[in-house]
């Protein structure tokens, strides 16, 4: 367990209300959860905390049992930025996502970790929430162990229900619109800039390569996009896949292309937010078609960006 401060300033002293979930993309369910903790927080003076996972529960399991990740709407520094921008937590806490975790009862779940650590005193979760081992755990666990909950019912948008299942679907059908209409956002990846194959330079597209580790992203093609390091805002061509035409290797990839822009920014920590679609990931025969596309791709972008 590692516990991120976002607000210095509060005293630790303080009982705590607390969440508890993965969180992914933090959508308008999400938000509408927060917006009751922090009513709560304000009427019993309460320290704010948001627990999540890494990796979240989902991809823990389909590791162990050999099935494909999760697909990722938000990794945790996309978490931690959108919390910290909103003011919506004092503390983030993220909880390794183990064994040991996996196998914890409800009981020993509360009294040592929430109670007994974090000092919680009230739970905030959506109604159906299940936690411990074997998903054996629910709401009624909090109310034997003496903590207050505020259960929140399903959160409705044109009459679907929020979540991020529903919300994976739509990014995979690259219906970004729809993501927007339930996420309240556009779809963002923040990670540190890592060295590529550097291929780009060579035909002068040089690109950031946004590192994800084993983390699989929802969204899959060639996207519009804005980048943001350093506070400053680019216009970009995103490619996110695993660049089959001049990688053998099977990993997930993100990079971008700065428009008229050519800066060394390896080491930095850069956000995509994605725009728009423009074309799904394909395999070119060589390297001349495929950069060919690339030309395109960045023409239809500039077009947007001057629209």
């Amino acid at each position: 367990m590692y516990r991120i401060k976002l607000n210095k300033n509060i005293n630790q002293l303080l009982p705590a209300i607390a969440t508890i979930g993965n969180f992914d993309g933090l959508h308008l369910g999400h938000l509408e959860l927060f917006r009751q903790l922090n009513i709560l927080s304000k009427q019993f003076n309460y320290r704010r905390i948001a627990i999540t996972f890494e990796p979240l529960p989902q991809e823990y399991f389909s590791k162990k049992s050999q099935q494909q990740r999760l697909a990722r709407l938000s990794l945790l520094r996309d978490k931690f930025n959108f919390l910290h921008k909103h003011d919506l937590v004092d503390e983030l806490v993220v909880l390794h996502f183990n064994h040991n975790i996996a196998n914890l009862d409800p009981g020993t779940f509360i009294n040592n970790l929430l109670k007994s650590r974090l000092g919680i005193a009230h739970i905030a979760v959506g109604h159906d929430f299940k936690f411990g081992k074997d998903r054996s755990g629910t709401i009624n666990d909090f109310v034997n162990h003496e903590i207050k909950i505020y259960s929140m019912p399903p959160f409705y948008v044109d009459e679907k229900r929020v979540s991020s299942s529903l919300i994976r679907d739509l990014a995979s059908a690259n219906l970004l619109n729809e993501v927007y209409k339930f996420l309240g956002h556009n779809i963002t990846y923040t990670s540190r800039v890592v060295y590529g194959n550097q291929l780009g330079r060579k035909f002068n597209v040089p690109t950031i390569n946004l590192s994800l580790g084993l983390n699989r992203p929802a969204l899959w093609g060639i996207y519009i996009a804005y980048v943001y390091i350093d506070k400053i805002r680019y216009n970009a061509v995103a490619s996110i896949g695993k660049n089959p035409t001049v990688s053998k290797i099977d990993s997930y990839k993100l990079e971008a292309h700065l428009l008229d822009v050519n800066l060394d920014l390896y080491g930095k920590i850069a956000t995509i937010e994605i725009l728009q679609f423009i074309r799904e990931e394909l395999k070119f025969d060589d390297l001349d078609s495929l950069f060919k596309q690339i030309q395109t791709d960045l023409q239809i972008s500039r077009n947007y960006f001057m629209a």
